[in-house]
């Protein structure tokens, strides 16, 4: 069994923690964490079908307009169903038009609840996107959402020494094994004209199981972190 074939039935916890320096005495923090449920259904002709569900949101701003917000769309994507290659790349989204079906009742509801142009922009990029399926895929793919889950990297990493992730940089990837361990390490070399002060990440597995992982983005004022755990 694979990497991949061993994600079945694995519960792992996704948690984006952003931090952001207003001035000089006042920093905030926000933190969204998602306990998410994988189930392997099958390979056809070298790609794997999964299914991907978000069994629990725990999001620490969902007291205010926007986190309530940004909580009700994330319920658009808890029920996935994704085909990826041998890598762990997604190729095609399964329940697509499910969740074209599904936006329309949630996005007719977010219209009455939630009022102004910019709210209605949000609301139509969202459904631009759903009609792009590589967009979606993109999308699907960063880090914020299932980027460390399904990563590109679960097999035949041993291979690589560099890609171009979904958000566009190239990463430097550093591959480590010790007995039943192995670690690769994540850089980027291209980010001098982005903005990132540091881009830096660590993805562990042990024998043919996914155990953890995150990715870490500085800015001037700016610190991102995305992480995944394996917790049952």
């Amino acid at each position: 069994m694979g990497i991949l074939q061993n994600l079945h039935q694995k519960v792992y916890r996704l948690e984006t923690m952003v931090t952001e320096q207003k001035d000089l005495f006042y920093l905030t923090e926000k933190k969204y964490v998602r306990n998410v449920e994988v189930y392997y259904l099958g390979k056809t002709d070298k790609i794997d079908h999964f299914q991907v569900l978000v069994v629990e949101f725990d999001f620490s701003d969902d007291d205010n307009a926007e986190g309530i917000l940004i909580k009700e769309i994330s319920y658009l994507f808890d029920e996935l169903e994704i085909f990826v290659d041998e890598e762990g790349n997604i190729l095609k989204i399964g329940n697509l038009d499910f969740l074209k079906r599904r936006w329309i009742i949630i996005s007719g509801k977010l219209s009455l609840s939630h009022k102004g142009e910019t709210i209605d922009n949000y609301l139509a990029q969202i459904s631009e996107l759903l009609e792009n399926e590589q967009e979606l895929i993109d999308f699907l793919s960063g880090y914020k959402m299932f980027g460390l889950l399904f990563n590109g990297l679960l097999n035949s990493f041993q291979n690589k020494t560099s890609r171009v992730s979904s958000e566009g940089l190239t990463e430097i990837l550093k591959v480590k094994i010790e007995s039943d361990t192995t670690m690769i390490s994540i850089s980027a070399d291209n980010i001098e004209d982005t903005g990132i002060k540091d881009f830096s990440g660590i993805l562990q597995y042990r024998n043919d199981r996914y155990e953890e992982g995150f990715i870490q983005v500085k800015k001037h004022n700016y610190h991102l972190k995305h992480s995944l755990l394996w917790i049952g």
